[in-house]
């Protein structure tokens, strides 16, 4: 398989402009100011988009998921840092049979009440389940991932989080990832 890669030209000057931001933006975001915390934030932005066209399949294709809902396994994952102003980038492995009302959220900034209720709706495992019972999909990756959706550092979460996400989901031959943002 080709190795995992991406564009990483606009991470050197989102450094800089995140770098000129951080200093102003500490001190609101400390006080859950986040919308003037954010007025000045150095929004990533893309002239393209990549695209990979769909080749297989759905019937016999590995899916994964990858929330942003700050999901781990308590007892046996390290919660998402939820506290930290500059966000967590870290990610977690969260194997496909694990019951998700089993999940803990690990993710201060979005209710949790909606997703307490019905888990499916930021980790859709359930679903996927009955899918791949009734063969439309191939099957689910031995592998699914959360993040933490609040995460300012953008630049790390393209260097290292992405990149590291990207390299397991290849290794377990996943065909398509769903991505759920929070």
């Amino acid at each position: 398989m080709p190795p995992v890669r991406s564009d990483s030209r606009w991470i050197p000057e989102f450094r800089d402009k995140y770098a000129a931001w951080w200093p102003e933006a500490a001190p609101l975001i400390e006080r859950h100011d986040y919308g003037a915390a954010f007025t000045g934030y150095p929004w990533p932005t893309f002239a393209e988009s990549p695209w990979a066209p769909v080749t297989k399949p759905l019937a016999r294709s590995r899916i994964a998921v990858v929330s942003t809902g700050g999901l781990y396994r308590p007892g046996e994952d390290l919660p998402f840092d939820a506290t930290s102003g500059d966000g967590d980038w870290t990610w977690r492995a969260i194997p496909a049979g694990v019951p998700i009302r089993a999940l803990g959220i690990a993710h201060d900034h979005f209710a949790h009440e909606g997703a307490r209720e019905d888990m499916n709706t930021i980790f859709p495992l359930d679903r996927l389940r009955e899918l791949e019972a009734a063969g439309v999909i191939g099957g689910l990756a031995p592998t699914q991932y959360s993040i933490m959706g609040y995460c300012p550092r953008a630049a790390d979460l393209a260097e290292e989080t992405a990149p590291a996400i990207a390299a397991s989901l290849q290794a377990e031959g996943v065909d398509a990832a769903l991505v759920i943002p929070v």
